[in-house]
């Protein structure tokens, strides 16, 4: 028989999949379950239905003890909403800073807007 071995994040989000073929060392990994074929045997690309994240970057699954189950989408916008935010762009910067210096500035000859 084949092991399936599952590894998630502190949230219980499935990162990676391995198989007893591929994976030398278990230590960290959680048992999901144990078969024969390349379902198993490959399992990074074939147990699953869907890929591990989805285009939105968000996690399909969560490992709850030793199941794998999809993600709701409750968690999926969970995840979604702790994304870091992108740095603005130079441009953006520029501008933020300019619009500044124009403030600095009518303050300092009394214009009112």
């Amino acid at each position: 028989m084949i092991q399936v071995y599952a590894k998630a994040d502190a949230a219980g989000r499935v990162e990676e999949l391995g198989s007893s073929v591929f994976l030398k060392d278990p230590s960290g990994w959680t048992l999901i379950d144990e078969g024969e074929g390349d379902r198993y045997a490959h399992a990074q690309g074939n147990y699953l239905d869907k890929p591990l994240t989805g285009e939105d970057g968000t996690h399909n699954y969560m490992l709850d003890g030793s199941t794998i189950r999809e993600a709701t989408s409750e968690e999926k916008e969970a995840e979604k909403a702790a994304f870091p935010q992108p740095e603005p762009s130079r441009e953006e910067q520029l501008e933020a800073q300019v619009a500044a210096l124009q403030s600095q500035v009518d303050a300092l000859l009394g214009v009112s807007e």
